[in-house]
Protein backbone atom coordinates (compact mmCIF):
# COMPACT_ATOMS: atom_id res chain seq x y z
CA UNK A 1 0.00 0.00 0.00
CA UNK A 2 1.31 3.47 -0.91
CA UNK A 3 1.23 6.15 1.76
CA UNK A 4 2.54 9.66 2.28
CA UNK A 5 3.11 11.35 5.64
CA UNK A 6 1.53 14.80 6.06
CA UNK A 7 2.18 15.45 9.77
CA UNK A 8 3.22 13.69 12.96
CA UNK A 9 3.17 15.15 16.48
CA UNK A 10 3.23 14.01 20.08
CA UNK A 11 1.75 16.23 22.79
CA UNK A 12 -0.08 16.34 26.13
CA UNK A 13 -3.67 17.58 26.31
CA UNK A 14 -4.73 19.08 29.66
CA UNK A 15 -7.67 17.86 31.73
CA UNK A 16 -10.93 19.50 30.59
CA UNK A 17 -9.17 20.63 27.42
CA UNK A 18 -11.08 20.59 24.14
CA UNK A 19 -10.12 20.45 20.49
CA UNK A 20 -12.92 22.18 18.60
CA UNK A 21 -14.58 20.58 15.56
CA UNK A 22 -12.31 20.60 12.52
CA UNK A 23 -11.48 18.68 9.33
CA UNK A 24 -8.34 17.54 7.52
CA UNK A 25 -7.63 16.94 3.85
CA UNK A 26 -5.97 13.65 4.79
CA UNK A 27 -6.57 10.62 7.00
CA UNK A 28 -5.79 11.25 10.66
CA UNK A 29 -4.95 8.69 13.32
CA UNK A 30 -5.07 9.96 16.92
CA UNK A 31 -3.42 7.58 19.40
CA UNK A 32 -4.20 8.00 23.11
CA UNK A 33 -1.09 6.70 24.87
CA UNK A 34 -2.70 7.51 28.19
CA UNK A 35 -5.69 9.52 29.35
CA UNK A 36 -9.44 9.49 28.86
CA UNK A 37 -12.20 11.51 27.28
CA UNK A 38 -14.45 11.52 24.26
CA UNK A 39 -14.20 12.29 20.57
CA UNK A 40 -16.98 12.85 18.07
CA UNK A 41 -16.14 11.57 14.60
CA UNK A 42 -18.84 12.43 12.10
CA UNK A 43 -22.12 11.20 13.60
CA UNK A 44 -20.56 8.98 16.28
CA UNK A 45 -19.21 9.76 19.74
CA UNK A 46 -16.45 7.49 21.08
CA UNK A 47 -14.96 7.28 24.58
CA UNK A 48 -11.21 6.80 24.52
CA UNK A 49 -8.81 5.53 27.17
CA UNK A 50 -5.21 4.26 27.36
CA UNK A 51 -3.93 2.47 24.23
CA UNK A 52 -6.91 3.28 22.02
CA UNK A 53 -6.88 5.25 18.79
CA UNK A 54 -9.36 6.89 16.46
CA UNK A 55 -9.10 6.69 12.70
CA UNK A 56 -10.68 9.60 10.82
CA UNK A 57 -11.27 9.87 7.08
CA UNK A 58 -10.44 12.97 5.04
CA UNK A 59 -13.00 15.79 5.37
CA UNK A 60 -14.79 14.19 8.36
CA UNK A 61 -15.70 16.72 11.06
CA UNK A 62 -14.29 15.67 14.45
CA UNK A 63 -13.52 17.04 17.89
CA UNK A 64 -11.97 15.93 21.19
CA UNK A 65 -12.71 16.44 24.91
CA UNK A 66 -10.26 15.35 27.61
CA UNK A 67 -11.54 14.18 31.00
CA UNK A 68 -7.96 13.73 32.27
CA UNK A 69 -4.50 14.86 31.24
CA UNK A 70 -3.82 12.85 28.10
CA UNK A 71 -0.66 11.96 26.23
CA UNK A 72 -1.56 11.94 22.55
CA UNK A 73 0.22 11.07 19.33
CA UNK A 74 -1.42 12.08 16.07
CA UNK A 75 -0.47 11.45 12.49
CA UNK A 76 -1.92 12.69 9.20
CA UNK A 77 -1.33 10.72 6.02
CA UNK A 78 -2.43 10.21 2.44
CA UNK A 79 -3.32 6.68 1.36
CA UNK A 80 -3.80 5.03 -2.04
CA UNK A 81 -6.08 2.16 -1.10
CA UNK A 82 -7.84 1.04 -4.26
CA UNK A 83 -10.81 -1.13 -3.32
CA UNK A 84 -9.70 -1.65 0.29
CA UNK A 85 -11.19 1.05 2.55
CA UNK A 86 -9.96 2.23 5.91
CA UNK A 87 -12.86 2.42 8.35
CA UNK A 88 -13.44 5.27 10.76
CA UNK A 89 -13.91 4.55 14.44
CA UNK A 90 -12.30 3.93 17.81
CA UNK A 91 -10.00 0.92 18.15
CA UNK A 92 -7.99 -0.78 20.88
CA UNK A 93 -4.34 -1.43 20.02
CA UNK A 94 -4.57 -5.14 20.72
CA UNK A 95 -1.66 -6.64 18.75
CA UNK A 96 0.96 -6.13 21.47
CA UNK A 97 0.95 -2.42 20.73
CA UNK A 98 1.74 -2.87 17.03
CA UNK A 99 0.21 0.47 16.03
CA UNK A 100 2.00 2.43 18.76
CA UNK A 101 5.31 0.70 17.92
CA UNK A 102 5.01 1.84 14.30
CA UNK A 103 4.19 5.40 15.32
CA UNK A 104 7.17 5.49 17.70
CA UNK A 105 9.47 4.29 14.89
CA UNK A 106 8.15 7.16 12.80
CA UNK A 107 8.85 9.66 15.61
CA UNK A 108 12.44 8.38 15.95
CA UNK A 109 12.97 8.55 12.19
CA UNK A 110 11.69 12.12 12.10
CA UNK A 111 13.89 13.17 15.03
CA UNK A 112 17.10 11.55 13.75
CA UNK A 113 16.68 12.64 10.12
CA UNK A 114 19.05 10.03 8.74
CA UNK A 115 19.64 9.69 5.01
CA UNK A 116 16.43 9.12 3.04
CA UNK A 117 14.34 9.66 6.16
CA UNK A 118 11.43 11.09 4.11
CA UNK A 119 11.29 7.92 2.02
CA UNK A 120 11.54 5.85 5.19
CA UNK A 121 8.66 7.75 6.80
CA UNK A 122 6.46 7.16 3.77
CA UNK A 123 7.45 3.49 3.83
CA UNK A 124 6.37 3.31 7.49
CA UNK A 125 3.06 4.97 6.58
CA UNK A 126 2.56 2.11 4.10
CA UNK A 127 3.21 -0.38 6.92
CA UNK A 128 0.74 1.49 9.11
CA UNK A 129 -1.94 1.28 6.42
CA UNK A 130 -1.43 -2.48 6.10
CA UNK A 131 -1.65 -2.91 9.88
CA UNK A 132 -4.90 -0.93 9.93
CA UNK A 133 -6.36 -3.03 7.11
CA UNK A 134 -5.34 -6.25 8.88
CA UNK A 135 -6.53 -4.89 12.20
CA UNK A 136 -10.10 -4.44 11.09
CA UNK A 137 -10.01 -7.38 8.65
CA UNK A 138 -11.67 -5.37 5.90
CA UNK A 139 -9.77 -6.79 2.90
CA UNK A 140 -13.18 -7.67 1.41
CA UNK A 141 -16.75 -6.78 2.29
CA UNK A 142 -17.41 -10.33 3.50
CA UNK A 143 -15.85 -10.44 6.99
CA UNK A 144 -17.89 -7.52 8.37
CA UNK A 145 -21.10 -9.00 6.97
CA UNK A 146 -20.25 -12.46 8.35
CA UNK A 147 -19.55 -11.07 11.80
CA UNK A 148 -22.86 -9.21 11.87
CA UNK A 149 -24.64 -12.39 10.77
CA UNK A 150 -23.01 -14.25 13.68
CA UNK A 151 -24.31 -11.59 16.06
CA UNK A 152 -27.80 -11.80 14.56
CA UNK A 153 -27.77 -15.60 14.88
CA UNK A 154 -26.70 -15.27 18.50
CA UNK A 155 -29.66 -12.97 19.18
CA UNK A 156 -32.05 -15.35 17.40
CA UNK A 157 -30.87 -18.28 19.52
CA UNK A 158 -30.76 -16.41 22.84
CA UNK A 159 -33.60 -13.91 22.57
CA UNK A 160 -35.10 -15.03 25.90
CA UNK A 161 -31.79 -14.40 27.69
CA UNK A 162 -30.25 -11.13 28.83
CA UNK A 163 -28.45 -9.66 25.82
CA UNK A 164 -25.86 -6.90 26.02
CA UNK A 165 -25.01 -4.96 22.87
CA UNK A 166 -21.59 -4.18 24.39
CA UNK A 167 -20.97 -7.91 24.78
CA UNK A 168 -22.09 -8.62 21.20
CA UNK A 169 -19.73 -5.94 19.91
CA UNK A 170 -16.86 -7.46 21.89
CA UNK A 171 -17.68 -10.95 20.63
CA UNK A 172 -17.38 -9.92 17.00
CA UNK A 173 -14.43 -7.58 17.56
CA UNK A 174 -15.91 -4.12 16.96
CA UNK A 175 -16.38 -0.98 19.00
CA UNK A 176 -19.96 -0.44 20.22
CA UNK A 177 -20.59 2.36 17.71
CA UNK A 178 -19.05 0.50 14.77
CA UNK A 179 -21.02 -2.67 15.53
CA UNK A 180 -24.27 -0.72 15.91
CA UNK A 181 -23.65 1.03 12.59
CA UNK A 182 -22.85 -2.20 10.71
CA UNK A 183 -25.84 -4.03 12.20
CA UNK A 184 -28.27 -1.25 11.29
CA UNK A 185 -26.76 -0.99 7.82
CA UNK A 186 -27.34 -4.73 7.30
CA UNK A 187 -30.78 -5.18 8.92
CA UNK A 188 -32.35 -1.73 9.07
CA UNK A 189 -32.63 -1.85 12.87
CA UNK A 190 -30.22 -1.15 15.68
CA UNK A 191 -29.13 -4.30 17.59
CA UNK A 192 -31.44 -3.49 20.51
CA UNK A 193 -34.37 -2.73 18.20
CA UNK A 194 -33.79 -6.12 16.57
CA UNK A 195 -33.66 -7.83 19.98
CA UNK A 196 -36.99 -6.25 20.93
CA UNK A 197 -38.58 -7.20 17.60
CA UNK A 198 -37.59 -10.83 18.14
CA UNK A 199 -38.92 -10.75 21.71
CA UNK A 200 -42.25 -9.39 20.50
CA UNK A 201 -42.38 -12.12 17.82
CA UNK A 202 -41.86 -14.78 20.48
CA UNK A 203 -44.37 -13.19 22.84
CA UNK A 204 -47.04 -13.02 20.12
CA UNK A 205 -46.46 -16.65 19.23
CA UNK A 206 -46.80 -17.73 22.85
CA UNK A 207 -49.93 -15.63 23.31
CA UNK A 208 -51.53 -17.22 20.25
CA UNK A 209 -50.39 -20.81 20.64
CA UNK A 210 -50.27 -21.43 24.42
CA UNK A 211 -52.27 -20.88 27.56
CA UNK A 212 -49.26 -19.67 29.52
CA UNK A 213 -49.85 -16.88 32.03
CA UNK A 214 -48.81 -13.38 31.01
CA UNK A 215 -46.06 -13.45 33.64
CA UNK A 216 -44.68 -16.70 32.22
CA UNK A 217 -44.73 -15.30 28.66
CA UNK A 218 -42.98 -12.17 29.87
CA UNK A 219 -40.21 -14.30 31.36
CA UNK A 220 -39.99 -16.66 28.37
CA UNK A 221 -39.69 -13.71 26.00
CA UNK A 222 -36.76 -12.14 27.84
CA UNK A 223 -38.46 -9.17 29.49
CA UNK A 224 -37.36 -7.98 32.91
CA UNK A 225 -40.82 -8.11 34.49
CA UNK A 226 -44.56 -8.15 33.74
CA UNK A 227 -44.90 -4.37 33.97
CA UNK A 228 -42.14 -3.75 31.45
CA UNK A 229 -43.53 -6.44 29.13
CA UNK A 230 -47.11 -5.11 29.18
CA UNK A 231 -46.02 -1.51 28.72
CA UNK A 232 -43.66 -2.19 25.82
CA UNK A 233 -46.02 -4.67 24.15
CA UNK A 234 -48.88 -2.14 24.15
CA UNK A 235 -46.59 0.58 22.86
CA UNK A 236 -45.47 -1.68 20.00
CA UNK A 237 -48.84 -3.21 19.05
CA UNK A 238 -51.48 -0.83 20.41
CA UNK A 239 -52.92 -3.71 22.47
CA UNK A 240 -52.21 -5.14 25.88
CA UNK A 241 -51.02 -8.79 25.88
CA UNK A 242 -54.49 -9.90 27.09
CA UNK A 243 -56.25 -7.90 24.40
CA UNK A 244 -53.93 -9.34 21.76
CA UNK A 245 -54.63 -12.87 22.97
CA UNK A 246 -58.40 -12.32 22.84
CA UNK A 247 -58.21 -10.97 19.29
CA UNK A 248 -56.30 -14.06 18.17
Amino acid sequence: MNGHLDFLFRTTRPQNGMIHPHRHQCYELVYYIQGSGSTRVGEYTHHFHDDTFTLIKPHTLHDEKHATDSEVLFVGFQAKLGKYPLREGLYLDQSEGAILALLQRMIIEMQNKRSFYTAKLNHLVGELIIELLRYDEFTTSEPSVDKVIYAKNYIDENVSQKISVDLLADLVGYSYDRFRHLFKEQYGLSPMQYVMSKRFELAKRLLKQTDLAISAISNESGFSNDTQFCSLFKKATGLSPRQYRKQQ
